[in-house]
């Protein structure tokens, strides 16, 4: 394929037909015709990435290579993860060092393979559907909102475009990521006015007070994750909403705290938080949700404990 300019039903169909050919990515095509799925939504971010390539299908097929890699190094980290019972890191420091402060990989698997994982990982496309619909359109005509970490950007992004009236921040500790998320940031909102700053949310003051927040996958990424939640609820207004996620038993390069039931991740959160709304993910079928050592993407919506 050359590098002249394609139409998105072309590159989302040159997009499913790279998957088929790897042994990690083959079987997700077949996942992506659940009736709930998001083809749209799923187009547009394969779209963004093509426009973050400069809409070069050299550089496009490197960013589908960099997702296969991250499909593949989750694949070997959750074999390792069965074996040992344990993640690849046990601290925050050894995480930062060699993830979030390293560009080899945060500039290829990593930031690429999170951006498409959002249109190509059923699950990853459920939580951002459900996050669309019951918290960004949710929301009240005006606030504030905080996301960290921001990751790709692809939250806080469908957020503001739902809430015009709304003012936005987001931090991360990772100079690439807030790079990265500047860019998409950028192609999906040109004027935005989003403050986007590289800050570990530790050093932000509990007194900034938000209307919502959206903390994506941080919870397992730390060595006390109460801490955060602390956090969080001194950062957030008495009748605001979180957003939250965190990963169960399922590995990753930069996961440390190894949850092992959806229970023991609402035990935690009910200490700090009343669950409003939860969405329970398998990753693989054939388990039951509610069974331990099960590999969940978790969802939810929180409001704090007075």
């Amino acid at each position: 394929m050359t590098s002249a300019e394609i139409s998105t039903a072309e590159l989302w169909n040159h997009t499913v037909n790279r998957l088929r050919e790897h042994f990690a990515t083959k079987n997700i095509p077949e996942k992506l015709k659940e009736p709930s799925y998001n083809q749209a939504l799923a187009e547009h971010i394969c779209s963004l990435m093509y426009h973050l390539c400069y809409k070069d299908m050299k550089l496009y097929d490197q960013a589908i290579t960099d997702f296969i890699d991250y499909s593949v190094e989750f694949l070997k980290l959750q074999l390792e993860l069965e074996k040992t019972g344990s993640y690849l890191f046990s601290s925050y420091k050894e995480a930062h060092d060699n993830v979030y402060q390293n560009k080899e990989v945060m500039e290829k698997r990593y930031l690429n393979g999170l951006l498409l994982s959002q249109a190509l990982w059923i699950n990853h496309h459920t939580i951002l559907n459900y996050f669309v619909q019951e918290f960004c359109r949710q929301a009240t005509e005006t606030g504030n909102v905080m996301e960290v970490p921001v990751g790709s950007g692809i939250f806080i992004s469908e957020f503001t475009i739902r809430n015009t009236k709304w003012t936005a921040e987001a931090y991360d500790i990772s100079p690439s990521s807030v790079a990265f998320a500047k860019k998409i940031l950028q192609l999906k909102i040109p004027n935005n006015t989003i403050t986007l700053i590289q800050k570990n949310i530790f050093d932000l003051s509990s007194e900034n007070k938000y209307d919502a927040i959206i903390c994506g996958e941080l919870l397992e990424h730390l060595e006390d994750p109460e801490q955060l939640l602390r956090k969080l609820k001194s950062m957030l207004h008495p009748n605001g909403r979180l957003f939250l996620t965190t990963a169960i038993w399922a590995a990753a390069i930069d996961h440390i705290y190894l949850f092992k039931s959806a229970q023991e991740v609402r035990t935690m959160l009910q200490r700090y938080f009343k669950i409003e709304k939860e969405l329970v993910l398998t990753v693989f079928s054939g388990k039951s949700p509610e069974e331990e050592k099960t590999p969940i993407n978790y969802a939810c919506i929180l409001t704090p404990k007075l």
